[in-house]
């Protein structure tokens, strides 16, 4: 951060990815009226549609119309990619709701979590924390020891605490 400064940069911005500690238990139910989807029976366009909403690229980018379809086979080749841990809740029509992604790195015992979506309208539902709790219950028996998480005050307000600081830095 010294050099930065002396080459002229100035910090822009910070934050704080979060980390949950297996050591601690996280058991958040899955709300009534929804149901864990078996990864490998899912339905990938079904995923890239509840991302896309989930991510709240309706919004800025426009209705769902299979734009995001790549998005579940260009991640099964990525290292690391462990699609068959991935969380699919879905409603009582069968449409998914919330997805949560993970890469498995047994090597340094870390679960990976990425991406963690819920459709806005089933947002604040306790679907996100059920997402979660589940991987938690899926990755402590292979040899879990933390869960990495967002930035958000959602994963403080669980039980993830602070432990990789980000900075941003910008040139004067």
């Amino acid at each position: 951060m010294k050099a930065a400064k002396q080459a002229g940069y100035q910090q822009n911005c910070e934050n704080w990815d979060m980390q949950f500690d297996f050591d601690d238990v996280l058991d958040y139910p899955l709300p009534k009226g929804f149901r864990f989807v078996n990864p490998d029976e899912c339905d990938r366009d079904k995923i890239s549609k509840c991302c896309w909403k989930g991510f709240d690229h309706e919004q800025n980018e426009g209705l769902w119309d299979h734009q995001y379809e790549q998005s579940g086979y260009l991640i099964e080749v990525a290292p690391h990619a462990t699609t068959n841990l991935a969380v699919i809740i879905a409603d009582e029509e069968g449409e998914y709701v919330c997805y949560a992604g993970m890469w498995w790195t047994p090597e340094n015992k870390l679960a990976y979590m990425e991406p963690l979506c819920a459709i806005p309208e089933y947002r604040r539902r306790g679907l996100a924390s059920a997402a979660l709790s589940e991987l938690y219950r899926k990755m402590k028996p292979l040899g879990a020891t933390h869960m990495a998480g967002g930035f958000h005050d959602f994963y403080k307000a669980i039980g993830y605490k602070p432990v990789v600081k980000w900075t941003y830095w910008k040139k004067q």
